[in-house]
């Protein structure tokens, strides 16, 4: 029982890298900044949600739509566009059409609590930062940052322990 858990922990690592791999190559070439917004919070794990995947994947497919109506306008335009050879590379559309779509099918469907956890931790790591940084020097309480994260770690193992990080629940005990 133990080597399936482990062959299919293993599996879900490998398509994981693979699709962070298609995101950023994507991200590279792709220049749409909601598509950006969203391709950098799926890397660093803020929304990895069917929802936010399938609107990034929607918004990329427009683009690849639009490109298309382009380049049959392009070459109803120009006869000699014609005689030409077609180019078979990517557009940067594309791309971000693929990586969207790979992480649209290996979203979850259902919500994602942790995601949500994740997001409240980031929301407090950023104001309390503001507010240090406002003050100008150190906080009166420095340790209110840490005891804010370590709250909403704790609360993230609760609610579903098989999901959360094996480092979330080892900083929780």
């Amino acid at each position: 029982m133990l080597s399936h858990t482990i062959k299919n922990r293993e599996t879900h690592d490998a398509i994981e890298r693979y699709v962070m791999a298609a995101i950023v190559d994507a991200r590279e070439v792709y220049t749409e900044p909601k598509w950006l917004t969203w391709a950098d919070h799926w890397i660093n794990g803020r929304d990895r949600s069917f929802a936010s995947a399938r609107s990034a994947h929607r918004m990329a497919r427009q683009a690849c739509d639009r490109e298309s109506v382009a380049l049959a306008a392009e070459a109803t335009d120009s006869p000699e566009s014609m005689d030409s050879e077609f180019s078979l590379l990517e557009t940067g559309a594309e791309m971000a059409a693929w990586a969207a779509g790979l992480a649209l099918v290996t979203a979850p469907v259902a919500p994602d609590l942790t995601a949500g956890i994740r997001r409240i931790e980031f929301a407090l790591r950023k104001r309390f930062a503001a507010a240090r940084d406002a003050e100008g020097a150190r906080s009166t309480r420095p340790l209110l940052a840490g005891r804010a994260v370590a709250l909403a770690r704790r609360a993230a193992s609760m609610v579903m322990p098989s999901e959360v990080p094996q480092t979330v629940r080892l900083s929780s005990r």
